[in-house]
């Protein structure tokens, strides 16, 4: 009971209620208790809301215990009711018990009475909700066995009737109280009685249902045959129901032995051995099997065209008389025999083509005997055969026209047995007959000499054929004779090799049939021939031989080929057509055409292209759009007429190709064809084509095609350039060396990449060179140039730029670490010591780092290149660099203007840093002079020491100083503002025996 418990507890002291809602809920958590004080409260709670159980006091105010119970049982006479009550006696008891109490329990000392209390109620609402499944399975049974359209019984535990559905009252002709309470044994005869014992032991022993067939004896005394599946229904081991449900199947079960007996029928007409006989066995079948005792056959006179009475009923004759002979077009049956097609009237007495109106045959059946005659059937009642008889009789006729055909057969074969008796001789043909029960074999005296043996040579059994057989064909051959034997092929054709009297094997084809069965249909007779047919054999291998090649050819070709006739329908197609279309290996196509295997409008098309080919006697060729896996594919066919003696088409090859692959290269290349043009005139690379003529060793290079770009960035006239080579167009310097740089890129057979900086009018330029091969050799050039010299000065410029930062890196590296070292050295002392001059120390080793941080920052700031330039005159510049420097008793001398081009800020820098290099090394009283050089630029020269000349290149390195407390940077920072200017700048020895900085390739302003 997995489900929650609903508990209506009636309790007029609401103390004790409580408690016993909350042990309950503990005890069991799912115990949900609903409490009220009165039983009328309790009856309101009841209509209100589903309850599982009540559990109500005995003595309490208004109704008491027993009357609330009784009102609860007048609405549901099984809900289960505890009483707990604290006033116990047997007189309530009793009264609680007559009143239909669930269960009786008084109030206890103590806990444990709330667990009596749960227990009472679980079992109680466990018991109740069973009780409510099995009825509700009941019902659901009721209900099944009352709709059911088969009959159902419903049985107790000891197989007696319970209940009957009316579907099998009306099955058993007995009513529903009749059989109450009887047994199987009352509906089933005697015979029946050990089957139903049976059945009732499998049910029992068993476990779910048992199906069984009986005849029943129904209640108006007929004997009728149901099918029952009989059905036992368990739970927890328990049964729960017994029921049948049956059906008459009286008709079908007489069908089925009708149908039977028809198949043993059948056998015997198999087995008749005149027409006479197979129509008397026919009209017997259809009066004692099939119930119809007027019935006739007819059989076709096809010498004097009538229908003559082959075999009728004694009832059909003495109702008919003799039965006539009809001619053509005067009666039913000869339309039915003219027509092939039944014919079933309910009531024939009025028909206006009835053959004799003065019978009185009210029903008849008329069904053809293809063209052997007509089965007649009748009956003196209107509407007399059902559609179960009638379909009888058409399997009936069926079989009859098979027996008729087979004697027709054997009848073709006597007389062809005849005839070819009379053509053996002429056909050199051998004969054999074979005993199939004995292995006697009769050979004639050509079927001896066709293998160069004589009669008396020849055994006369099978054994004698079998081991003429060669080894290789004998499995083949026994397979084709047993088949026949077996009755699975009308006639037994087998071609093989028999030894020769030489020990050679000739091609033997042997033909042979069985002419005699027994009474089972084992072969009792064979007769067949014996025909040499070896040359035939090797004319056939060898054109077999070459069919194949011309197939194998056919099915590898990729194309797809098809023959067809003048109606544009398939005669052949190959294996790649076969795939393209969808037909498989083993599907014939002949007869087949497009429309069979194309959409109607390619077809059409297709169509109308073979008419035209045909029309036109030669080969037309078109493209056609053939859908294959969804996709359009386009082919190009070409059909071709072949024609007669006379010229005149009679057939049409058509062999199709897949150009989709090659219109979409086409496409392809027409695109990039335009994507090349458009890239090669408008690229601003110069871009030459050029031709390879000669050998890999001796090449010779000429100038097929150049762009726009080329012409206008080499100065070359294009047109005149084409067919030229390197030394022809650049002459015999330059274009010896261009020849050169081709002769390297064939020779290597990869793209080589060179520069140039005398081939053009101006710059330098990057030319890459890249081999075209042809059949793995190298046929063409592909020359592109492009004007790199801003990539040269860049890549100059960036050289630079790592030169002086790997300076710097030196500088900061070496130079800063010593002011460093000082600083930390200081720092330690003072730290240590308390000494205030450490902390001096400390302050110059910072004046000193940044003494040489700001020279670095300017060397790194100032760069080589300047912005803009301006007219800048040198003598007032000059001077106002004087005033910025610290000279002491120094003199500037300025010997003439020199009005110059450049940078103010720069060549302030410039002025400053030689005034202060000249007044550091020359001393305070150092005379500084500047002057002009004879127009071309300037200099700076003092009276001091001066340079010695092995340290005029050094000295413009960064870090370079003779001083202790300079940073070397001075004269790096002056060569790199001269170099931003485009200008050069050396020291030498001034005329004063000091030093002169000369600055060339300055603009002078005029």
């Amino acid at each position: 009971m997995a489900d929650a418990v609903r508990v209506l507890h009636v309790e007029d002291d609401p103390e004790f209620a409580s408690v016993t809602a909350e042990f309950l809920s503990h005890i069991d958590d799912r115990f949900d208790v609903v409490s009220t004080t009165s039983a009328d409260e309790g009856l309101t709670r009841l209509s209100e809301e589903p309850i599982d159980c009540v559990v109500s006091d005995f003595d309490m105010p208004g109704r008491d215990g027993i009357e609330f119970l009784e009102s609860v049982r007048a609405v549901d006479e099984d809900l289960p009711f505890i009483l707990f009550t604290g006033k116990g006696s047997e007189e309530v008891a009793s009264e609680a018990i007559s009143a239909g109490v669930t269960d009786y329990l008084q109030k206890q000392q103590g806990t444990d009475q709330y667990t009596i209390l749960a227990n009472r109620i679980t079992n109680a609402v466990e018991q109740y909700r069973s009780q409510q499944a099995l009825d509700a399975s009941r019902k659901r049974l009721s209900l099944f066995i009352d709709k059911s359209p088969l009959g159902v019984i419903e049985w107790d535990e000891s197989f007696e009737v319970a209940q009957v559905n009316e579907k099998g009252e009306e099955i058993l002709q007995r009513a529903e109280s009749a059989l109450v309470g009887t047994g199987f044994e009352t509906l089933v005869p005697d015979s029946s009685r050990d089957a139903v014992e049976e059945t009732i032991t499998a049910l029992q022993e068993g476990s779910g249902g048992y199906y069984t067939v009986l005849d029943i004896e129904t209640g108006n005394g007929e004997q009728i045959v149901c099918e029952w599946h009989n059905r036992i229904i368990r739970e927890n081991g328990e049964t729960v129901a017994i029921f049948s449900q049956f059906q008459e199947i009286t008709e079908r079960r007489r069908r089925q032995q009708r149908i039977e007996a028809l198949h043993d029928t059948t056998r015997e007409l198999m087995h008749a051995e005149s027409r006479e006989d197979v129509a008397a066995l026919v009209v017997e079948t259809a009066r004692d099997l099939l119930g119809l005792p007027l019935s006739a056959v007819c059989l076709a006179d096809e010498s004097a065209d009538l229908l003559r009475p082959a075999a009728a009923t004694d009832q059909a004759q003495a109702i008919i008389g003799e039965h006539p002979t009809f001619s053509e077009g005067d009666s039913l049956v000869w339309e039915v025999f003219d027509s092939g097609e039944q014919r079933v009237f309910d009531d024939i007495s009025t028909h206006p083509d009835r053959y004799n109106p003065d019978t009185d045959i009210s029903s008849e059946i008329l069904l053809p005997l293809g063209d052997h005659g007509v089965l007649v059937a009748g009956s003196t009642d209107a509407a007399a055969f059902e559609d179960a008889s009638v379909s009888l009789m058409r399997t009936l006729a069926a079989n009859t026209e098979e027996a008729l055909s087979r004697l027709d057969r054997q009848q073709e074969l006597r007389t062809l047995t005849e005839r070819h008796e009379l053509a053996l001789e002429g056909a050199e043909l051998g004969v054999w007959d074979w005993n199939v029960k004995t292995d006697a074999v009769t050979f004639d005296e050509r079927w001896a000499d066709m293998l160069g043996y004589s009669l008396d040579e020849l055994e006369p059994t099978v054994d004698t054929w079998d081991e003429l057989i060669h080894p290789e064909d004998r499995e083949r051959t026994y397979e084709a004779l047993n088949a026949h034997l077996d009755g699975e092929t009308e006639i037994y054709e087998c071609d093989h090799r028999l030894r020769t009297a030489t020990g050679e094997y000739r091609w033997i084809r042997d033909i042979g049939k069985v002419f005699e069965r027994d009474e089972n249909g084992d072969p009792v007779r064979a007769v067949g021939i014996h025909q040499d047919v070896t040359d035939h054999k090797e004319r056939k291998q060898e054109l077999e031989d070459t069919s194949r090649k011309l197939q194998a050819i056919l099915d590898t070709a990729p194309t797809y080929i098809l023959m067809k006739d003048t109606d544009s329908r398939f005669l052949f197609i190959n294996s790649a057509a076969r795939d393209l279309y969808g037909i498989d290996a083993d599907e014939s196509v002949v007869g087949m055409s497009d429309y069979d295997i194309l959409p109607d409008h390619i077809a059409e098309q297709t169509h109308a292209d073979d008419q035209r080919a045909l029309e036109q006697k030669e080969t037309v060729e078109v493209e056609t759009m053939i859908p294959v896996d969804g996709t359009d594919r386009t082919h190009l066919t070409r059909k071709t007429p072949i024609l007669d003696e006379d010229g005149e088409p009679y057939a049409l090859c058509v062999v199709a190709t897949d150009i989709t692959d090659q219109k979409r290269r086409e496409q392809e290349l027409a695109r990039l064809t335009d994507e090349y043009e458009a890239v090669f005139e408008n690229t601003n690379d110069a871009i030459a084509l050029v031709d390879i003529e000669g050998s890999a060793d001796e090449p010779t290079f000429r100038y097929v095609r150049t762009n726009e770009a080329y012409e206008r960035q080499t100065g070359f006239d294009t047109d005149s350039l084409t067919g030229q080579t390197p030394v022809e167009a650049a002459g015999p310097d330059i274009g010896r060396r261009i020849a050169d740089h081709y002769e390297r890129c064939v020779s290597a057979g990869e793209t080589i990449t060179y520069e140039e900086w005398d081939l053009r009018p101006t710059g330098v330029w990057e030319t890459q060179v890249t081999p075209i091969f042809a059949d793995e050799e190298a046929t063409r050039l592909v020359v592109i140039s492009r004007d790199i010299s801003d990539r040269i000065e860049y890549r100059e410029e960036l050289e630079r730029q790592n030169d002086r930062l790997e300076e710097f890196a030196s500088i900061v590296s070496h130079d800063l670490r010593n002011p460093l070292g000082v600083l930390e050295g200081s720092l330690t002392l003072a730290r240590d010591t308390g000494d205030d001059e450490q902390f001096d120390r400390c302050f110059r080793a910072i004046d000193r780092m940044k003494e040489l941080i700001e020279d670095l920052l300017t060397l790194a700031r100032e760069g080589d290149t300047v912005s803009e330039t301006e007219p800048l005159d040198l003598e007032s510049t000059a001077r106002s660099c004087w005033q910025a420097v610290e000279t002491d008793d120094a003199t500037l001398e300025i010997p003439a203007e020199s009005p110059i081009h450049a940078d103010e800020s720069r060549v302030r820098q410039l002025l400053e840093n030689l005034i202060n290099n000249a007044v550091t090394h020359g001393g305070s009283a150092v005379t500084v002079k500047i002057g002009e050089l004879d127009g071309s630029g300037f200099y700076v020269a003092d009276d001091g020491d001066g340079i010695p000349p092995e340290k005029h290149e050094t000295v413009f390195e960064s870090g370079y100083t003779t001083t202790d407390g300079g940073t070397g940077f001075g004269l790096a920072i002056v060569k790199e503002i001269a170099a931003a200017h485009d200008w050069s700048v050396s020291v030498t020895e001034s005329d004063d025996g000091g030093a002169r900085f000369e600055f060339r390739g300055v603009r002078q302003e005029s």
